[in-house]
């Protein structure tokens, strides 16, 4: 069953969740010097990503996103528990958006007017060396109670949701093998955000903010780097200087895999492929 906000279609289970968010209204943390006043309502859908749903609202000048969480989070490789460790941990940072509300579908943040990462933006070496200094900051918090990532297990979990070889979608024999190894390395693991894709990194004037940390955990300290430069990341911008030259080589092959693998049994969990898991 579907419903709509607006002209938008949306299934019936986020709109309940969307709806009862808004119900809660009264118990959102201010927006700076802004409190929320009265019942919000929904201006826009402003991302039906492949994970949740996600929403902006409005009251009066209070200005808000409403993120439905996605109903088979383990499936897709998310841990809410530990993501709600890593919000609570950063939850004073100037990186990340002001978390006002939240439960156990839902997370309601403060609403940030920018632009998300561009080319343009990514291409300068000034601001490649402030969006370096918020991963340096990142890798420096302290989270309790979070064992270290395997990226090894990772594979395997997604492989498990296909319905067919993961050879047939990645060279799995070489992504074991070179998962096991950045698992084993010896570098001390250290918070990463783990996608860091354009959409994820918000710009407004000279700040910047990383939001949607479902995917964090305490991994490897060259798998942000490389996910946000490339390859070529220059190891001297990197908060961890011992990293060789072929690790990073290695974890960007790791990423794209991981990345294809992920994609696949998404398309599994959401109903899009072959039936069987």
């Amino acid at each position: 069953m579907v419903t709509s906000i607006g002209e938008k279609f949306i299934e019936e289970r986020v709109k309940e969740r969307l709806e009862h968010s808004l119900l809660q209204w009264k118990d959102w943390k201010k927006v700076g010097e802004c409190t929320c006043n009265s019942l919000p309502t929904v201006e826009k859908e402003i991302g039906s990503g492949l994970v949740n749903h996600t929403f902006l609202v409005r009251s009066g000048s209070y200005r808000a996103v409403i993120r439905v969480n996605c109903i088979n989070p383990g499936k897709l490789g998310i841990d809410r528990l530990r993501e709600l460790k890593i919000l609570e941990a950063l939850k004073n940072s100037d990186f990340v958006p002001d978390i006002l509300y939240r439960d156990s579908h839902v997370l309601v943040t403060e609403y940030i007017s920018g632009y998300t990462l561009n080319d343009e933006f990514l291409g300068s070496p000034v601001n490649r060396s402030r969006l370096a200094s918020v991963l340096e900051k990142i890798q420096t918090t302290f989270i309790a109670g979070v064992n270290p990532f395997s990226y090894l297990d990772c594979c395997k979990g997604y492989a498990r949701d296909l319905p067919h070889d993961p050879s047939e979608v990645v060279d799995w024999e070489k992504l074991c093998a070179v998962a096991m190894e950045i698992d084993s390395a010896c570098h001390e693991p250290v918070l990463c955000h783990h996608d860091l894709v354009s959409e994820n990194i918000l710009i407004r004037q000279d700040a910047i903010f990383f939001i949607d940390w479902e995917f964090g955990a305490i991994g490897h300290p060259a798998f942000d780097y490389v996910k946000l430069f490339g390859e070529d990341v220059s190891r001297g911008m990197l908060a961890h200087r011992d990293i060789s030259s072929g690790e990073i080589q290695k974890i960007n092959f790791l990423q794209s895999a991981i990345d294809r693998l992920w994609y696949s049994a998404e398309k599994i969990v959401s109903g899009q492929g072959e039936s069987g898991v």
